[in-house]
């Protein structure tokens, strides 16, 4: 049957009943729209979140071999101080020693300044006190301390002066 064929009534009908599928349509395109809006959404939150966690994991693991090496950094450097001569072997020693603070440092690793600055319980760790004019001074570095980006990786061991009571 077609169109020509129908009165003007039934082509009415039809029209509507077109019209009605048309909105239907256009309705389910729409909430097929908004889902697929949704699920482009989630899935750009959830790409956001891993490379979040990917980054975070990335840098403890750089946090953890740069305190796993400080260890290596504290025995190159008491080797060097410990040596009497001015030998090939500790020039080398002190090319290693170098070689790994430039890749550290390049990577975040700081080593926090103590001697002669005022001790700071989040960066230094008083190992001694000893007499001295200016209270909570420090006056001596023990052993090195790093910051790794912002935190601090160890804390600097350190003396720290202590006034003279009277």
């Amino acid at each position: 049957m077609s169109y020509e064929e129908l009165s003007r009534e039934q082509l009415e009908e039809a029209l509507e009943q077109l019209e009605k599928q048309a909105k239907e349509l256009e309705e389910s395109r729409d909430e097929w729209e908004t889902k697929a809006k949704k699920f482009k959404a989630d899935f750009e939150n959830y790409k956001s979140k891993q490379d979040e966690r990917k980054d975070k994991w990335q840098k403890r693991a750089e946090e953890d071999l740069a305190e796993d090496l400080l260890e290596v950094i504290d025995n190159l450097e008491m080797a060097i101080q410990s040596a009497d001569e001015d030998s090939a072997v500790v020039k080398g020693v002190e090319m290693v020693a170098d070689q790994i603070h430039d890749k550290l440092n390049k990577r975040g690793l700081e080593k926090i300044e103590a001697e002669g600055e005022e001790f700071d319980p989040n960066h230094h760790k008083a190992v001694e006190t000893r007499e001295h004019e200016e209270h909570n001074l420090v006056l001596e570095e023990k052993r090195n301390g790093y910051y790794f980006g912002e935190k601090v990786l160890r804390p600097s061991e350190v003396v720290v002066g202590k006034k003279e009571e009277e």
